[in-house]
């Protein structure tokens, strides 16, 4: 059983190690979500990354020019997207309260935290 934990931490370890070095490249705040954030992943998992940035034009085409590793997967949205995800309690508000901020140069991962346990029956 402890050669099975020591690999899922290792695992754990490489994919915050991906998000950081992604998330280095990134402006904006930056939240490792997903399985990896909430210790559900499997071998094969992608690392989720949320990005909330100054982001205009459709969703899908915003990181186009950021070169990601085949195994990360990015959600891209602007500070009034993400804070209507959160408004609204839709399932990413959930990610956004079990993540792990990766750098906040918007500052706002607090607000948008605390604000996102309020849906899930935190205490903010």
């Amino acid at each position: 059983m402890e050669g099975i934990i020591r690999w899922r931490e290792g695992l754990r370890r490489r994919a915050l190690e991906v998000a950081r070095e992604v998330s280095g490249r990134l402006r904006g705040t930056v939240f490792l979500v997903g399985s990896y954030a909430r210790g559900d992943f499997m071998e094969d998992s992608d690392v989720d990354l949320l990005v909330v940035g100054e982001f205009s034009g459709p969703p899908h085409r915003r990181l186009l020019d950021v070169d990601l590793p085949g195994n990360v997967e990015v959600i891209a949205l602007n500070v009034g997207e993400v804070r209507e995800v959160v408004r609204r309690c839709y399932p990413l508000a959930l990610d956004i309260a079990l993540g792990i901020v990766l750098r906040d140069d918007l500052g706002i991962a607090s607000e948008l935290i605390s604000n996102a346990r309020r849906c899930v029956g935190g205490n903010g």
